[in-house]
């Protein structure tokens, strides 16, 4: 009875596990359904702006089933010269590619930033160009950034926006174009006669441009042995140095120093001559003692030369006035300066007092 017992308990167990189990696999299917269906509903969802169009390579605006897909597959170069020679106009072209015939978008054109041209662009039925004439001056940019830029809505409310840019190298007129539009006015404005108030903070406050300096040694057609040139103007206190440009053949300045000229009783000669020679050691005088030194004479022949202030002794200055009038008739240089010409400018060297 009891083996009996036990034999029914265990067919009951087997009973419950077999009807948990279809019962647990039954519910895995529905979730599995449920779960796929949303998954279906979702994606149709992503896709039901999509669902009846074709791509624009199949169809054209007028069909019920285009989708504009506008920029996307375009190629958009912007084709102009990489320099520009002198009073030459500049010419630009946008060339679209890839993209539908019969697309319409805005064209900007910009020049540094600029806007110079806006206009309605047709795929296929007109050319985006543009011309721009620079105005030249002396101090003009070297370059100048193009840019254009595209804009275009789809059908489908997409707002797309395309920039594509170049630089361009400008030419400018050669430098002898400036200098001889420059010239007459700056040959009357040039003077040799001391114009300021006998301190040093005027010489510092005042001078000629850099550039009339240019204008005043090319117009006056100066010429030097050497590759170098030296002004000394009397005016405003300062030597100017020039170095002879080998590809334009004008005068080009690259340094500029204050100096004192001779004062009212000793003034400096001027006219144009040239430095015979030098000495490190300096001139040496007496009673009252001071020296100075280097020296770089000019006008052959005589006492006048380039050096520096007047020493009492080594390290000390027996007069230190300098930017207006007041030496001998030497030109009297800070020690860096007068060093520079020592070290730098070879006797030859034409030397203008003006």
């Amino acid at each position: 009875m009891q083996r009996l017992i036990k034999l029914l308990v265990v067919v009951a167990i087997i009973l419950v596990i077999a009807a948990t189990s279809t019962l647990f696999s039954a519910h895995n299917l529905h979730n599995n359904e449920i779960i796929d269906n949303s998954e279906e509903r979702a994606f149709s969802a992503r896709h039901s702006d999509y669902t009846g169009f074709t791509s624009s390579r199949d169809s054209s605006p007028g069909d019920i089933n285009y989708f504009d897909f506008g920029f996307d597959d375009a190629h958009i170069e912007l084709i102009m010269p990489d320099v520009l020679p002198p009073d030459s106009t500049l010419v630009g072209k946008l060339v679209v590619t890839g993209a539908r015939p019969g697309l319409e978008y805005l064209l900007t054109w910009y020049m540094d930033n600029e806007i110079i041209l806006e206009e309605r662009v047709v795929i296929g039925e007109n050319i985006s160009t543009f011309e721009h004439d620079f105005e030249y001056s002396r101090t003009m940019a070297e370059t100048a950034i193009v840019r254009a830029t595209l804009q275009y809505t789809t059908r489908h409310g997409e707002d797309q926006e395309v920039t594509v840019e170049n630089t361009v190298l400008l030419q400018n007129r050669c430098i002898t174009y400036w200098i001889d539009l420059e010239a007459e006015r700056v040959l009357e404005t040039v003077s040799s006669r001391y114009e300021g108030d006998r301190t040093l903070e005027w010489a510092l406050e005042n001078d000629y441009d850099d550039f009339d300096k240019v204008v005043f040694v090319n117009a006056m057609e100066y010429e030097s042995d050497t590759d170098y040139l030296l002004w000394v103007n009397r005016s405003h206190q300062r030597v100017n140095v020039f170095e002879k440009c080998p590809d334009t053949e004008t005068w080009v300045l690259i340094e500029t120093f204050i100096i004192a000229t001779g004062g009212w009783n000793s003034m400096t000669r001027r006219g144009v001559t040239t430095i015979p020679s030098r000495t490190a050691e300096g001139w040496y005088f007496s009673d009252p003692y001071f020296f100075v030194r280097p020296v770089v004479r000019f006008f052959p022949g005589t006492g006048y030369a380039f050096h520096s202030r007047p020493f009492s002794r080594p390290g000390v200055f027996r007069d230190e006035r300098i930017g207006f009038p007041v030496s001998a008739g030497c030109i009297r240089m800070y020690c860096d300066d007068i060093w520079y010409i020592y070290n730098n400018i070879p006797d030859g060297t034409t030397v203008v007092v003006h």
